[in-house]
């Protein structure tokens, strides 16, 4: 979830010049309704309901850009979720979607210059593709797409002041925009400003008057309360919120996850375990949500918790088994919780000062082809070896 939200962060807020604010044109009930629909979907990772609602949508309107927005997302949606951003396949098929949605949408606004969600949604869909950008290191194909597509949200809010999705991205682009670190941080000192407080409370009240976004900026807001060591950190609500989600979802594999994490960045780690175990079980018995997918998830996640709490053999015997479903799934993409795994159990090696053992598997690796940006931190640690001072650390890879 967290790099799903960084996308937004490389824009650099230009509205369009108009001579006067358009008349707004509404948004067609039916499909308002059939949107949310398969939005609320998607949270629910039942990529089929989705399908169906969008492509309800879309046989009814083929030329407004909601219906190819919806069917692009039901694809991340996959990528994301189902697959836990390992299928570079579904990276290709995503971008292409997207192309199409982004090229529907322009031609939509063309004619009709007052439909303030469309701008909402070619912003959406914008911010797709930057966030592809984004995990591919495209940076500067990320910022000009950040760009874009906070000038069509901020349009979509002028036209319609009351359109409080709005709100998620323009919380996105104030919040990243104040706390960017690494490579992009450079983009940011000469393009971006931002304001974290004032992001986090745009945020906070999409959550509470969006429509179709209030979910995402609960999610989101979990996600920056969760952020190590951050300076607007609040575990105990995230924690409290991610409860909520449990209840609401509570054969929900993602939100689950969310649980989890919660409850390690605060400190809870016995609780956070005991969660994780509940997972692992979950998945072993074959439950439907829970896929095979998610075993290096979770195995890494139980290991985590072992390693903060310096309990390096368990810590090891679980990073152990999460980098053995690589060899079990070689004929697929490879998982990157599995990839992580590998790095984590040299970070074990150097915590038991066996430096060796511990370089040979930051070079095992880093010998994946990195689709994830884990490069930096591997390159760190063959640098130096990995010390009890960097604990806790956050769970999921970087």
């Amino acid at each position: 979830m967290r790099k799903l939200v960084m996308a937004a962060a490389l824009a650099f807020c230009a509205l369009p010049a108009l001579a006067a604010t358009p008349k707004l044109e509404p948004l067609p009930e039916d499909l308002r309704l059939l949107s949310k629909k398969g939005i609320d979907a998607i949270y629910s990772v039942d990529i089929p309901e989705a399908v169906k609602n969008f492509s309800a949508a879309l046989q009814k309107y083929p030329e407004h850009p909601y219906p190819h927005f919806g069917m692009a997302m039901t694809k991340w949606a996959t990528l994301e979720y189902l697959e836990d951003e390992s299928d570079p396949k579904l990276d290709k098929e995503y971008a292409e979607m997207t192309d199409k949605a982004i090229e529907v949408g322009l031609a939509w606004i063309k004619k009709h210059p007052g439909d303030a969600n469309a701008y909402l949604c070619l912003g959406g869909m914008y911010g797709l593709r930057a966030r592809l950008a984004v995990l591919q290191h495209r940076w500067i194909k990320a910022y000009f797409d950040g760009k874009k597509a906070i000038s069509n949200t901020r349009m979509a809010l002028k036209i319609d002041p009351e359109l409080y999705d709005a709100y998620l991205g323009l919380g996105m682009y104030e919040y990243y925009a104040d706390t960017l670190s690494g490579v992009v941080k450079i983009l940011a000192k000469f393009f971006l400003r931002g304001d974290a407080k004032h992001g986090i409370e745009l945020l906070t009240t999409c959550k509470e008057k969006g429509y179709f976004n209030a979910l995402a900026a609960k999610l989101l807001l979990i996600e920056i309360y969760t952020t190590t060591r951050s300076r607007h950190g609040n575990s105990g609500l995230a924690v409290k919120w991610s409860k909520e989600l449990r209840a609401d979802y509570p054969n929900h594999p993602q939100m689950h996850f969310v649980e989890i994490v919660s409850l390690y960045e605060d400190k809870q780690y016995a609780e956070s375990r005991r969660e994780a175990m509940a997972y692992l079980k979950a998945v072993n018995d074959g439950h439907p949500a829970y896929r095979r997918r998610y075993l290096p998830r979770v195995l890494t996640a139980i290991g985590t918790t072992y390693l903060v709490e310096k309990k390096y053999d368990e810590a090891e015997e679980y990073f152990a088994k999460a980098a053995a479903t690589l060899k079990e799934d070689a004929a697929a993409h490879p998982a990157r919780w599995g990839v992580w795994a590998i790095v984590r159990l040299g970070n074990v090696y150097d915590l038991k000062g066996l430096r060796e053992k511990a370089l040979g598997y930051y070079k095992e690796a880093k010998a994946y082809k990195d689709e994830w940006g884990f490069s930096e931190s591997i390159a760190g640690y063959l640098k130096r070896p990995f010390g009890e001072m960097e604990l806790p650390g956050q769970m999921p890879p970087p």
